[in-house]
């Protein structure tokens, strides 16, 4: 849905170790990649080692001739990019054995597990090599997966789509959540030139099943849109699952499309709207088009179209505080190792809805509205998700109260200490990159710090102290598509008797669930 597109390679990195303005960001050029295309509108896929450009526009004015599909492979330790095609291969039961480039879908990474998805998306005479451009634009339902440790491809778009009737489509987006065993994708939003896909339903992507569902949702439904962005912050207990979606623009009627500046919440296992009340702060210009990044309780949002109305929109990178829900001019990097700014924590806005408090202990459970028979969230138990990596900003803190002498009581907030002198590989075009083998060992330390004091706790039955210890870690973006398809509260935990450390750490119900 991008016409008038001139493509670039310009490629840079936004310092999260330093604090900065939002009118002077630290921003660092990095040099222009030697290899990968000039393109417009695809996607980078991304695990700790590595970031893998697929797809995208190539320019139309100057003219560019698309060339064949590769999929290129940026090493983040040693700076250098290759071309990886000919290393990868396609899953035996994937329903097609061609990969082309598609641009303009929705795309997600779950770095702990190596995977990047791609849904949706079109292919035109500026993405295929031999396409006219009287070719009619072909508009997308597949979903591709990408295993980044076995460079492979597959095809999961034959058995998800069976009956699940979700349209092709561009421009919209693509979200995990770790809900369920191996968690879920929801994609919101997009449409083709002519159709949207209504905001008061969306599609559901189980990932242990391989299958899709639609899921109602409640509230106040926001317009429909192409082009926003959206990211998750999970509450440290897994009780609830926040998308915030902001921007995006209406196409019509034809040449007089409209931008948008508006901030939703989707709170999930609820399924419901929530519009974030943002009169009188300094919003951001609306727009179309841009990315979005969480970093703890921050909420990035980078670049985008704003319009022929506004001549400049230099550098365009902005900052949402996710818990205040309020715009800042600063993103700060000081309170990361020991203060709120680094840890998702849940706003009042979603607490007023699903009860709990800021670290979790959602009361509703279930989707406002029916969920379809075999969806994963048809049960509202989020289920023993089975993966845990730990995330320095994401983990839980520390809350302890205290009745005093004269009645009143005290309560004290402690949030992990994060040892900040490690490298910092930066934002990396939309792209949060990091280590975590050093913060599993923190995490594990407190943890076993905090199960110490419990136990003692309980021994002299004296001070009641409730703590929790969570993560949750989530991840955005992955775009991808194969050839055949493109034709057609926890309330507070009890603790009985004297648990082992290992068997309160292995727990399904303390488990420590983890998102981007």
């Amino acid at each position: 849905m991008v016409t008038n597109t001139v493509a670039d390679n310009n490629f840079l990195t936004l310092s999260l170790s330093e604090s900065w303005n939002t009118a002077s960001p630290k921003l660092k050029g990095l040099p222009q990649p030697n290899g990968p295309p000039a393109v417009a509108n695809g996607y980078l896929w991304h695990n700790f080692e590595n970031i893998y450009l697929y797809g995208g526009l190539f320019s139309d004015k100057p003219t560019v001739t698309p060339t064949a599909f590769a999929l290129w492979q940026y090493n983040i330790g040693s700076g250098k990019w290759s071309d990886i095609t000919s290393q990868t291969s396609i899953a035996s039961d994937s329903g097609s054995k061609t990969i082309e480039r598609a641009a303009e879908g929705a795309g997600v990474s779950i770095p702990d597990r190596g995977l990047g998805f791609y849904f949706g998306g079109h292919l035109d005479a500026y993405t295929t090599e031999g396409w006219s451009v009287q070719t009619t634009r072909v508009y997308l339902k597949s979903l591709l997966e990408f295993d980044m440790g076995k460079n492979q491809f597959l095809n999961v778009t034959e058995n998800g789509l069976q009956g699940a009737g979700v349209p092709e489509r561009a421009d919209g987006v693509l979200v995990f959540v770790p809900w369920g065993k191996e968690g879920i994708l929801v994609g919101i939003g997009g449409g083709r030139s002519d159709t949207f896909s209504q905001l008061n339903i969306v599609d559901i992507y189980d990932l242990s099943t391989r299958t899709w569902t639609k899921q109602s949702t409640g509230g106040s439904t926001p317009k429909y849109r192409v082009n926003p962005c959206a990211v998750v912050g999970s509450a440290s207990d897994g009780s609830s699952h926040n998308i915030y979606f902001f921007g995006g623009q209406n196409l019509i009627p034809y040449g007089d499309q409209v931008q948008f500046s508006d901030m939703w919440i989707l709170s999930i296992p609820s399924f419901s709207w929530i519009q974030v009340d943002t009169k009188g702060q300094s919003v951001p210009p609306a727009r179309a088009g841009h990315t979005c990044e969480l970093q703890g309780s921050e909420m990035l949002v980078i670049g985008g179209y704003v319009g022929q109305e506004l001549s400049c929109d230099s550098p365009g990178i902005y900052v949402f505080d996710t818990f205040s829900t309020e715009w800042k001019t600063n993103y700060d990097s000081s309170s990361g190792s020991s203060g709120p700014a680094k840890f998702y924590k849940v706003p009042k806005v979603v607490v007023d809805l699903v009860g709990g408090d800021e670290t979790g202990g959602a009361t509703i459970t279930q989707p406002a509205q029916s969920a379809d028979p075999g969806s994963p969230v048809a049960t509202g138990q989020p289920g023993d998700y089975m993966y845990t990596t730990l995330t320095p900003h994401n983990a839980r803190p520390t809350v302890a109260t205290v009745t005093n002498s004269d009645g009143s009581v005290t309560t004290t907030t402690s949030y992990p200490t994060v040892d900040d002198s490690t490298p910092n590989v930066g934002l990396i075009t939309g792209v949060t990159v990091g280590g975590i083998a050093v913060l599993v060992i923190l995490i594990l330390l407190g943890a076993y710090v905090w199960y110490k004091k419990k136990i003692k706790e309980l021994r002299e039955a004296s001070e009641k102290l409730a703590i929790s210890n969570g993560h949750s870690r989530r991840t955005s973006g992955g775009d991808t598509l194969v050839g055949a398809e493109l034709e057609r509260s926890d309330s507070e935990m009890e603790l009985m008797g004297e648990p082992t450390f290992w068997g309160v750490l292995l727990s399904p119900r303390r488990v420590l669930r983890v998102v981007n």
